[in-house]
């Protein structure tokens, strides 16, 4: 793993990010790590306690061995800073969210911006080995979801909310997206 900063244009605007890129030989690390979360979840469940989220640092990671995109670390002159990774080759901000449940419940901040929106899908049919599935999400498909009754994704976040729903089941069942990568394995 590295750091640099690189100069690029976000949303319109020139800046320099400061971005984290990975190898080959980021690889046996990151699985190390899954398997201590995984260890943590499966350990919680003896108690009956609540679980612990799949963590960014994992997903973004992931994505990124998958893709050669880099995770962002931070920035001087983007304005909206809200993605979570950059690929670029392409000059894309990304936003990656994952779960390592059936069905999840993902979560968007009020700000949340993106070129590119991908989901991670670690379920697995239950088998929580690494392995996951890429799915790129079409943002709007995203924008238009209901979240509540009343209410879509575009209209919760113009009243500076987060919106939450599930987007397995509302974008990738309802729409039949295939995945894009299909059953990743970081260590091979």
């Amino acid at each position: 793993m590295r750091i640099c900063k690189r100069k690029v244009e976000v949303f319109g605007k020139e800046c320099v990010l400061e971005l984290m890129s990975f190898s080959n030989s980021d690889r046996k690390k990151w699985m190390r790590l899954f398997n201590t979360w995984k260890r943590l979840k499966l350990g919680l469940r003896g108690y009956k306690s609540r679980e612990p989220n799949f963590p960014e640092g994992l997903s973004e990671v992931a994505f990124c061995l998958f893709s050669d995109s880099e995770r962002f670390v931070s920035s001087k002159g983007s304005g909206n800073s809200s993605f979570d990774t950059f690929n670029v080759k392409k000059n894309r901000a990304e936003q990656i969210k994952a779960s390592s449940i059936k069905e999840d419940l993902t979560s968007f901040g009020p700000k949340s911006k993106w070129d590119d929106l991908y989901f991670l899908d670690f379920y697995n049919n239950g088998k929580l080995d690494g392995s996951f599935n890429v799915y790129k999400i079409p943002t709007d498909k995203i924008y238009s979801v209901k979240v509540n009754k009343s209410q879509n994704f575009k209209q919760q976040q113009a009243q500076d909310r987060r919106p939450r729903f599930s987007i397995t089941k509302k974008i990738i069942k309802k729409y039949n997206l295939k995945p894009i990568g299909n059953n990743i394995q970081i260590l091979k």
